[in-house]
Parts: structure tokens; C-alpha cells; sequence
């Protein structure tokens, strides 16, 4: 619909001026739907992005720069502050980098549909957003961060986090901890923590005590640190880059008269504002954020390239900073 016959079997490309006529809109009208400006009513800029699709228009590479979504899940309890708003920061630098316009959808589920974007990357995605994503797989590029259940065509960076439970477990085993324990939200990027907490355990022969080791679907953290210190615990390991760390060591000090690191040790996932802060300071687990945000406008770029990455999923190594929360450290 979109392209007019010139000489023999060639076709001149659509322009914006074709798509203005077949909608009845005004060139500046399509021009601004094109370019994602926001001052266009949802039922025009349907339209016409209905319309472009069918004409297979995009806007040309020198008259705009590529557009990626960055997404949340609005579910998600850190999108405005620790591990979620941290990688996002890093994103919008490392794709700004590469020359891309970025834009962060407050609600995806409506206005991924009214934008036109050239790649999406999701931070965190819920069941409620992952259709949704699956179906934009089929149009263009879609990254996913921390994602640990990809499908084989999907693609993700993620950072170690079965290497985190390792390394978590380790040092307490190496400072003559016995009774490890383990808390945390039930997750599939915790799960993968907690399968290398375990293991490293169990290859170092220390008893794995399932009482101790907790992943909750509740909001009750009293409940469950309660438990986890009453089963005995010297040792507690709660992962992530969230602020649960620091509400652990507040209910252990300063609720429950539990001394941290003499009565127990913790190890967290790092927040670097506010960790090694914290008293005491806090050992922890520092994810790669800067170089997985990196890596994925590496990735964005060569798949708009329609180049094929030498492997689909990405993981960086994981680093524990030592801080002053494990007895001996």
C-alpha cells in the first residue's frame, strides 16, 4: 500500500508524505507519532502506526535516532530505588552512549503498543508483562536482564547469580561457619543464588539444614528471620541489591538484641549507597550492573545490525566485597 511502482520491478520507498495521505493526518502529525512525541492523541497515533506498519515505514536512520524501551515490571518493589533504578541509570548512559533515544514507559502494557520503538529491554518482567514481550520478540529485538528461564530464542545478560551463592557460602565456611542460612522473596534469579549456596555446602561438607534456608512468597520478614535465628543460625546470607539487607540487620540489632557479625554474620547483595554505611558495614555481593548494562547496548546494537550473537545469553562474574558484617573479616 505504501509503495508506488518505478520502472521495471523496483519501488520507491514510502515516505512520511504517503503515510499522512493514506490516514488523512497532516505530515507534521505522522512526523511526530514517528518520533514518539508524546503531544498526539492514543487513537491517532494508532492509526498511524497501524498504517506505517502495513507500508513497512520507518522514519530514515539520519532523520532519527533508534528508539529503546526500557522496561519494569510495575510490580516490581525496586524500580525506583536499589537493584532495578541502579541498572536502569546504568541503561540509560550505555545506550546513550551508542546513540540511541531511550524512553522508560510507565505503564508497558499500554504504552508499549502507542510508541514506535526500534528494541526493548526488560529489567524485570512478571507474568502479566511477558506476553506482551514475546509478541514484540516477533518485531524486533528484546533484551532481558537477570532472566533465568529464556526460551532458546531468547536473549538476556545476566550476572553469575549461581556463582553469588558460591561465593557467599564459601567465605562463611572459610571463617568457620557451620549453620548457614538463607532468606529471601521466591524468585527465579534467588533460586539460582540459593542452588549455589547449597552446593557449595554440600561440597564442602557442612550439613544443609532446609529450616534454614527460606525463600518466601509472604511479606513477613520478622516471621522469617525469627526462624532463621531460632534454628540456631551463625551464619545468613540475604542476596539481591534491594534494601532487605539493611531491614535484616535493623530487625537482628536493634528488634531481636541479636549481635551482628559476633552472634550472626551476614552477607548482602551491595547497594553502593548505602552499604558500606550501614552498621556495620556491610559485606556483600556486588552484581556488574554498569558492565551488564554495557553489554546489553553491545547486543542491541549488533541485533539491529542483524548480526548474530555468538551466544544468546550473556553472564558476567559476580565479585563480594568484604566489609566488617562476617565475624573474622
Amino acid at each position: 500500500m505504501g509503495e508506488e511502482q518505478v520502472g521495471r520491478g523496483r519501488r520507491k520507498k514510502a515516505t512520511i508524505y504517503d503515510l499522512a495521505d493514506a490516514t488523512g493526518f497532516s505530515s507534521g502529525t505522522v512526523s511526530r507519532v514517528l518520533n514518539n512525541r508524546s503531544n498526539v492523541a492514543a487513537e491517532t497515533r494508532d492509526i498511524i502506526l497501524k498504517a506505517a506498519r502495513e507500508m513497512n515505514l520507518q522514519p530514515q536512520l539520519s532523520a532519527r535516532l533508534k528508539q529503546v524501551a526500557v522496561v519494569a515490571d510495575a510490580s516490581s518493589g525496586d524500580r525506583m530505588e536499589g537493584y532495578a533504578s541502579t541498572l536502569i541509570s546504568h541503561l540509560a548512559y550505555a545506550l546513550s552512549k551508542k546513540s540511541f533515544a531511550v524512553s522508560f514507559p510507565e505503564d508497558p502494557q499500554k504504552q508499549l503498543s502507542t510508541q514506535f520503538v526500534d528494541a526493548i529491554v526488560a529489567v524485570s518482567c512478571g507474568p502479566q508483562l511477558q506476553p506482551l514481550l514475546q509478541e514484540f520478540e516477533k518485531q524486533l529485538p528484546v533484551v532481558y536482564l537477570d532472566k533465568f528461564d529464556c526460551a532458546p530464542e531468547q536473549h538476556a545478560v545476566v550476572s553469575d547469580h549461581y556463582q553469588a551463592g558460591v561465593l557467599a557460602a564459601e567465605h562463611f565456611i572459610a571463617r568457620g561457619k557451620t549453620k548457614l542460612a538463607f532468606y529471601s522473596k521466591r524468585s527465579l534469579p534467588h533460586a539460582e543464588r540459593l542452588r549455589g549456596y547449597r552446593d557449595a555446602m554440600e561440597s564442602a561438607g557442612v550439613k544443609v539444614d532446609d529450616y534454614r534456608l527460606l525463600m518466601e512468597e509472604s511479606d513477613s520478614l520478622m516471621a522469617a528471620v525469627t526462624r532463621i535465628v531460632r534454628n540456631g543460625a551463625d551464619a545468613l546470607y540475604v542476596p539481591g541489591s534491594s534494601f532487605q539487607a539493611m531491614e535484616v540487620l535493623h530487625l537482628l540489632s536493634y528488634v531481636m538484641g541479636v549481635r551482628v557479625p559476633e552472634d550472626i554474620s551476614v552477607i548482602g547483595g551491595e547497594n553502593a549507597v548505602v552499604s558500606k554505611f550501614m552498621s556495620p558495614p556491610l559485606t556483600t555481593i556486588a552484581e556488574p550492573l554498569e558492565e551488564m548494562a554495557s553489554a546489553v547496548a553491545s547486543l542491541l546494537e549488533d541485533l539491529m545490525q542483524g548480526q548474530a550473537p555468538e551466544q544468546r545469553t550473556i553472564t558476567l562474574p559476580v565479585e563480594l566485597i568484604e566489609r566488617n558484617s562476617v565475624f573474622g573479616d
